[in-house]
């Protein structure tokens, strides 16, 4: 069993590499926060698996000149084994499509957790914008 406080950030750490791969469209780096059998959703995506996943995430960061996402807030919360977690972050996404075009984001990461080899690692990650903010 792992001590909440650890885990909480290891996988705070989990989330902030994501969002650095994100923004230097790093393949392998995306690739490595996924467990093998993941789940990515979000508005029109729906894939699973981590090599599906990332082929897919690679095709869409291929679009943006730049893409940051900044961590606003973020809570986990580590069930009673310590292997398993769930958690939701808060992010504003900066975007420049390949042709200048720039939109702002403001949603959030419903997020699960696993540990085992890699770490920890994301087994379902599902980003909801915030209509209003966007």
């Amino acid at each position: 069993m792992f001590d909440d406080a650890v885990a909480r950030l290891a996988i705070g750490d989990l989330v902030a590499r994501y969002c650095d791969a994100v923004a230097r469209a790093d393949a392998a780096r995306f690739a490595a926060c996924w467990a093998p059998d993941a789940r990515w959703t979000g508005p029109g995506l729906d894939r699973s698996g981590a090599e599906t996943i990332t082929a897919t995430w690679a095709k869409i960061r291929a679009r943006f000149r730049v893409a940051i996402q900044a961590i606003q807030s973020g809570t986990v919360h580590v069930d009673g084994n310590g292997h398993h977690a769930t958690g939701t972050w808060w992010i504003r996404e900066t975007l420049q499509q390949t042709d200048g075009t720039v939109r702002h984001t403001v949603g959030r990461y419903d997020d699960e957790y696993v540990y085992g080899e890699g770490g920890w690692q994301f087994a379902a990650r599902a980003f909801t914008p915030v209509p209003a903010a966007t």
